[in-house]
């Protein structure tokens, strides 16, 4: 029971840190955005400068999901019985 408990504040912990790391890439973004747009239309600075920023933003948010999914499936799958014998016959 310890342990369950352990392990739910500890994803917890994780996906409000997440959150915030998602919070922070937001506000840089936008920061990022409000400097790129001083320069002009077609530099190379605002073009990899945007492109990077949104990269990396999809990677936080990636990161995020695939977090919170497995989360929810491990719980999931701690919910069933599951019961693995020797025999193949006896697992369908």
């Amino acid at each position: 029971m310890f342990q369950l408990l352990g392990a739910a504040s500890i994803s917890g912990y994780i996906i409000t840190a997440l959150f915030l790391l998602v919070a922070v890439g937001r506000l840089a973004r936008n920061a990022l955005y409000r400097f790129t747009a001083g320069l002009p239309k077609r530099s190379a600075l605002k073009h990899y400068a945007t492109a990077a920023t949104s990269l990396v933003f999809f990677c936080l948010l990636v990161v995020r999901m695939c977090f919170i999914a497995t989360v929810i499936i491990d719980c999931a799958i701690q919910g069933d019985k599951m019961e693995i014998s020797g025999s193949p016959g006896s697992q369908f």
